[in-house]
């Protein structure tokens, strides 16, 4: 099928290429001695004109942001832009074909494109709306600071048992010292210094902050619980936030303050959206929406299409309303309800703003379908024409040994010793016929002593340091001499070695199957192109070319 359109598709524009040289040469010597129909105060941006459509810096700089190349463009001292026009214009030609065959209008185009156009769209509305109106102040944070980095100075006693803590708040109560008490009960919390413990409002526990800041200095609280203990709190003294600490926190301050400050500007704007929408719930059905009517009739449930919520000409049916919920609680549905609403909401406003007509965003959308457009040409036509068959990756594996070359690996034995002195004994009972698996299983210190002190097959990469220096000088069998490694001493046996060779086809047959698959890839996909190049007008501006590319050899 796929074959048949690219023949027809080929067969119209030969059919339309006379008319196509008579339409162009009216264009002739108006653009580089090219024929596309280019404002000519544009020409210095122009690299390329394909079909007339050109090819411009924006769109090398676009191409190297997406391929993760940015770099390029900052740092680098030449680069191949005929190169990357000259892929530029292959994937021009490509989408043109798509264009042409209408993969524009496929669904799953449209939803993508769709979909790109309201992400972009929600986030300009975001920092229009949100971002762009939160500021923060040096007066918003001087007074965070003095608020939250006041100093309490309190003493604290701590108990196991709220019976103990009121025993001894009836002696304080009676005149008793705290500081008698504080002693035989000191608490077990951080921030103890000198007779007190100091915190800030940001340090404390809500618990005793609310305590604390009820007391004047001298006075102590009733009991309170925090966590599993029971305190009771005495005010030494308040103290100002110490101004010389301020500009060592500013920058964390002004980032607490600005994340606060957007979500409160956030709900806001989210409350003035659903005040302006006109939202119409149906509140009889959402009450008569409980946990056991879902268990008994989810199903039902399910098929209900009556709307629940209303919001302009879009609707949340019932059932829509019961699939999203994980459970039917009061508190789930009016969250599940609210974030619906919120993003239905948002969706719509960023939708109305039009962005893409009074902003850059009609490029970026443009730039973006063609890419999906692009992709779609390649799934609908490009891959159904690849088979690989075992015979394929077979030939593949053959005439690609070079791809699969396995390092040379060893299979080693250790034992590790804590002194020299030992090792040194070790090796000459080695050398005098002791077995080296009973020395590494009793004396050996490390994990491997357990096996004998086998430490399994590796590479020369995945060799510690103290082996990878000297296993080339060893044959299967020899013993090296005592090696030092971070303060312990080894000696080391290679046992096996596999010289460096190619790894066995069934090893790497998924491998070989992908490089096989993008061979043929590349091979059909280098044939489309070659074709859309017979039968496409593409002018070069070598001029332009030579200039940008002077950029990157300054």
């Amino acid at each position: 099928m796929t074959g048949l359109i690219m023949h027809s598709v080929l067969t119209m524009k030969k059919q339309n290429n006379m008319l196509l040289c008579l339409l162009s040469s009216v264009f002739c010597l108006l653009i580089f001695s090219g024929c596309a129909s280019i404002p000519k105060q544009k020409q210095g941006d122009i690299l390329a004109v394909v079909d007339e459509e050109p090819v411009t810096k924006k769109d090398i700089e676009y191409a190297l942001q997406i391929s993760h190349r940015r770099e390029d463009l900052s740092a680098a001292k030449t680069l191949d832009i005929s190169r990357y026009i000259q892929q530029l214009i292959d994937d021009r030609l490509i989408i043109h074909e798509a264009l042409r065959m209408g993969m524009d209008e496929f669904p799953e185009v449209r939803q993508k494109v769709g979909a790109y156009l309201l992400r972009e769209s929600v986030t300009r509305l975001y920092n229009e709306e949100i971002v762009d109106k939160v500021s923060v102040s040096g007066e918003d944070i001087i007074n965070y600071y003095r608020k939250n980095y006041e100093r309490s100075v309190v003493d604290l006693i701590e108990t196991d048992t709220k019976e103990d803590a009121m025993g001894i708040l009836e002696k304080l109560e009676s005149g008793e010292d705290f500081t008698e008490f504080s002693g035989k009960y000191p608490a077990s919390m951080p921030g103890k210094k000198g007779e007190g413990f100091v915190f800030t409002r940001k340090s404390m526990n809500p618990v005793i902050q609310e305590a604390v800041y009820s007391l004047k200095p001298g006075e102590f609280s009733d009991v309170i619980k925090a966590g599993s203990k029971y305190y009771i709190i005495r005010l030494i003294t308040m103290q100002d936030a110490p101004d010389e600490e301020l500009e060592g926190i500013r920058g964390s301050i002004e980032r607490v303050l600005r994340k606060q400050k957007i979500k409160e500007r956030s709900d806001e704007y989210l409350a003035r959206l659903h005040k302006e929408a006109g939202v119409k719930i149906n509140k009889e059905i959402l009450s008569s929406i409980t946990a056991n009517e879902i268990n008994e009739k989810r199903e039902q449930w399910l098929k209900d299409e009556r709307p629940l919520v209303e919001v302009g000409n879009e609707a949340l049916t019932v059932g829509d309303f019961i699939a999203m919920l994980p459970s039917a609680d009061n508190k789930t549905k009016e969250k599940a309800l609210k974030n619906w609403l919120d993003k239905r909401l948002v969706d719509r406003e960023a939708l109305s703003r039009r962005y893409e007509i009074r902003t850059d965003l009609e490029d970026k959308i443009a730039r973006y379908k063609n890419q999906v457009v692009k992709s779609a040409f390649i799934k609908k036509v490009i891959v159904p024409g690849i088979i690989v068959t075992d015979s394929d990756v077979k030939d593949y594996y053959l005439n690609h040994q070079a791809d699969f070359a396995a390092p040379a690996q060893y299979k080693i034995q250790q034992i590790t010793l804590k002194s020299r002195k030992d090792a040194e004994d070790m090796l000459n009972s080695l050398k005098a016929g002791a077995d080296f698996s009973w020395i590494a299983k009793r004396r050996s210190t490390d994990s491997a002593a357990a096996r004998g002190g086998v430490n399994g097959w590796k590479t020369r990469g995945e060799l510690p340091g103290y082996a990878a220096d000297i296993i080339d000088t060893l044959e299967p069998g020899d013993i090296s001499p005592v090696l030092e490694a971070d303060n312990v001493y080894m000696i080391i046996r290679l046992m096996e070695k596999n010289p460096k060779g190619v790894r066995e086809f069934e090893r790497v047959k998924l491998f070989a199957r992908r490089a096989a698959f993008k061979e043929k890839f590349r091979e059909i996909y280098d044939g489309y192109i070659n074709k859309l190049k017979e039968e496409a007008v593409i002018e070069i501006n070598d001029r332009a070319v030579r200039s940008f590319e002077e950029i990157f050899k300054r």
